[in-house]
């Protein structure tokens, strides 16, 4: 009996996947330990330099105490030797911002801080009485009187506040100083390591990419694409439904009201009329969503014949003056404009969409726009509503299939979400491009921009 064959290349096809699984493993723990060395690295020297700000501010503040407590000192004698408004307030000024560096002292410093603090808050309060003091035995003329309580009360309690803040001061000088060592000693570490140790995570990371990446991509492409499919999946039964919905009911219900025997031959040719109006309607939907189908798969071609691009918009406004008459429809055409090379019933379609987009999400009586402008080798169709414009962060969405400006003045608005697309697929083909401007408010302008037949004739020359 014939031995079997060795399964060399299933073995060697396993034992790479488990060496590809192995070295990624072992790719990713060297850049996890490399990113946490990067991160111990950055965090060290972060808390240094919180420690050092922090210490460095609040040497600060004690110098800013120091300076405001010899203010006081100094606008208090000074006052006393000659009262006024001014220096009454010099004096009060002084005091404020002693205790305000005072209570920044307590609020930003340590448990040693906070206790100096109301120690010296106390002291403070001893140190206004007896200033009062002083100053009402001046104001009697007990000479005697007042020196001894400058002399026994208030000076001592000077010396004591000066003496304590000045002492926590140097306390606070010396860890600044510290800390501003130890920082610099830390950071000149890490900037000579951090060069070779970026190198080698960097180039880790990459090696790990590679090795993944091919694995993933095809699964992210796949999650992304089913995601999107049913994203538009809902969207489209949404929308869809709704808008199935909405012209089945009337013709249901005059459908059935038009069984009733009493119903007089006047009434019954309008409610045909209701139906046929549904009707109509049911089947432009499908006709769009057949179109827009075929324009996106490549299946559709489009006539190419010359097209004046300025009857097809007289025309169209003249449509829409009687069908929507409470909105007046402005025309500025350009008579220079050469003939389009393109399919008239479909650049017909562009026009009425945008002209109908506009008059729809228009208040009653909004005026709509429409001109032409050519250019060298170009026109450009311009439709102007005065509605309630388009918020910036859509302005591209609105040309994707079913997409609609969500807000609470356009729920109530009938649509499909087909119109934009349709128009955006159809100048496309023409190969031309659409976009829109807008702000929230004011109005949107759609621009269409279309190739001329012919290139434009050379300007003539000035004498």
């Amino acid at each position: 009996m014939e031995e079997p064959e060795p399964q060399e290349p299933r073995v060697a096809h396993a034992n790479s996947n488990l060496a590809t699984r192995a070295a990624s493993l072992g790719l990713a723990g060297v850049v996890l330990c490399l990113a946490a060395f990067s991160i111990f690295g950055a965090y060290t020297i972060q808390t240094q330099i919180a420690r050092a700000q922090h210490a460095e501010s609040l040497h600060a503040t004690y110098d800013r105490a120091i300076i405001a407590i010899r203010a006081e000192h100094s606008s208090v004698v000074e006052y006393l030797l000659a009262p006024s408004a001014q220096r009454r307030g010099a004096m009060d000024a002084a005091t404020n911002a002693l205790i305000n560096a005072i209570d920044e002292i307590e609020v930003n410093g340590g448990d040693a801080d906070s206790q100096l603090a109301k120690e010296v808050m106390a002291a403070h309060d001893q140190y206004v009485v007896a200033s009062a003091r002083l100053m009402s035995a001046l104001a009697g003329g007990d000479t005697a009187q007042a020196l001894r309580v400058e002399f026994l009360e208030a000076d001592p309690i000077f010396d004591l506040m000066h003496a304590r803040i000045e002492d926590a001061a140097d306390v606070r000088a010396t860890e600044a100083l510290s800390a501003f060592a130890e920082l610099r000693s830390t950071a000149r570490w890490i900037l000579i390591e951090s060069p070779v140790i970026f190198a080698i995570g960097f180039g880790l990371l990459f090696a790990l990419w590679r090795i993944l990446e091919a694995n993933h991509r095809a699964t992210r492409e796949t999650y992304r694409e089913i995601e999107q499919l049913s994203k538009l999946r809902s969207e489209f039964v949404s929308i869809v439904s709704h808008e199935f919905r909405t012209p089945l009911t009337g013709i249901q219900g005059f459908s059935e009201m038009m069984r009733d025997e009493d119903l007089t031959m006047p009434v019954m040719r309008e409610y045909a009329a209701d139906i046929n109006k549904d009707a109509r309607r049911l089947a432009r939907l499908i006709t769009d969503m057949l179109d827009l189908d075929r324009m996106e798969s490549g299946r559709m071609t489009l006539n190419s014949e010359p097209v004046d691009l300025n009857r097809i918009v007289t025309d169209t406004a003249a449509q829409f003056r009687l069908s929507a008459a409470d909105h007046p429809i402005e025309l500025h055409l350009d008579a220079r404009l050469h003939q389009l090379l393109g399919d008239s019933d479909r650049l017909t379609q562009v026009v009425t969409n945008l002209v109908s987009n506009a008059i729809k999400y228009s208040p009653s009586g909004g005026a709509v726009e429409l001109r032409t402008e050519r250019a060298e080798k170009t026109v450009t169709l311009t439709v102007t509503d005065h509605g309630m414009g388009i918020p910036a962060d859509q302005l591209e969405k609105i040309f994707d299939r079913y997409s609609r400006v969500e807000t609470t003045e356009t729920r109530a608005i009938q649509g499909t979400g087909l119109g934009l697309p349709i128009v955006r697929q159809i100048v496309q083909l023409c190969g031309g491009k659409v976009w829109a401007t807008s702000d929230s408010g004011p109005g949107s302008v759609f621009h269409v921009q279309l190739p001329l037949l012919e290139p434009a004739a050379p300007a003539p020359i000035a004498a």
